[in-house]
């Protein structure tokens, strides 16, 4: 989840408390972006669930520059604060593009819990910090009470009923979330009007949960895929900013994706393996007895009813 997607204006996510009984109260304007001082909410008595939190962003830099400005900009009495700034990469995987820059490549940010949701990955907030849900289903990392500092990482999207029971619950950003102005938003994955694009990712958070949720499928897939005929002078294969997640009762599942013209494995690779370069697409699933990963059915894979959704053939 980068900077650039978390920040993105999102009022219209206040009204979507009118309409959306699993999210239950008004939304602030974007997920990274500060909330009023005045929204308290109280935590949730729950289990803690979540094993990690997965980011990847292919552009660390800036985004955590930016995360920094902000949150200085806005001032120590401003409750919600951007976890960019707390963290470094977990792993960085350089780009082997001719024209990539250097440097360029793929971060991916791993936050790993404890059962009792405490953080045990690395972090400079000097501090304990303790995975919490609070009443808004935000998913947040605190030291304390709920008017105290907080970290938010995404919100915990319950569905939308019965339609949806195969891609939720999800931890999704803001803008995978929908509102009052799907119906014309070009840029929401799951609504009609979607552009797709090269620059656009075609994977969200619904994919996310829907390929770790299905026990016949191996690993977890995040390439954007996009027709050739709208990227006729690309790959139609890239690996964009997203968030992810698995919970204790998850089973490992490797997170792979296709970036330019390469495959990477960017988290739980089997065999223990490092996150890193996939030589061989074919022959690293053949090693594991596993089809190779094929590109979905329809894009958008999940979109909201009534649209037909697609899937991820095995």
């Amino acid at each position: 989840m980068s900077i650039h997607k978390t920040l993105r204006p999102a009022s219209m996510l206040v009204a979507l408390v009118m309409l959306l009984s699993t999210v239950a109260c008004a939304q602030p304007k974007s997920l990274g972006e500060a909330a009023s001082p005045q929204r308290h909410t109280q935590w949730l008595d729950r289990p803690w669930e979540l094993r990690y939190v997965l980011y990847v962003d292919k552009n660390w830099g800036l985004s955590k520059a930016l995360a920094s400005r902000l949150q200085d900009k806005e001032g120590p009495d401003e409750q919600d604060r951007r976890w960019q700034t707390i963290f470094d990469p977990t792993h960085f995987l350089p780009s082997r593009e001719k024209w990539a820059s250097p440097g360029q490549g793929l971060s991916v940010i791993v936050i790993e819990f404890e059962r009792d949701g405490n953080v045990s990955s690395p972090h400079m907030y000097g501090a304990l910090l303790r995975g919490r849900f609070d009443r808004l289903m935000y998913v947040s990392l605190a030291a304390g009470m709920p008017e105290q500092p907080r970290f938010n990482l995404g919100i915990w999207f319950l569905g939308l009923g019965d339609a949806s029971t195969h891609w939720a619950p999800a931890l999704c950003d803001a803008g995978d979330m929908p509102s009052p102005f799907s119906q014309s938003d070009t840029s929401y994955l799951y609504g009609p009007r979607f552009s797709i694009g090269p620059a656009r990712p075609t994977f969200g958070c619904r994919e996310w949960a829907h390929q770790l949720g299905d026990p016949g499928r191996p690993y977890i897939d995040v390439t954007s895929y996009i027709p050739r005929r709208l990227d006729p002078d690309g790959s139609g294969t890239y690996i964009r900013d997203s968030i992810g997640w698995a919970r204790f009762s998850d089973p490992k599942k490797p997170i792979i994706g296709k970036h330019e013209n390469d495959w990477y494995c960017l988290h739980e690779c089997p065999n223990d393996d490092k996150p890193g370069l996939i030589t061989d697409i074919t022959a690293w699933a053949k090693k594991q007895g596993w089809p190779a990963p094929k590109p979905p059915t329809r894009i958008p894979v999940f979109p909201d009813p009534p649209a037909k959704s697609g899937g991820y053939p095995r």
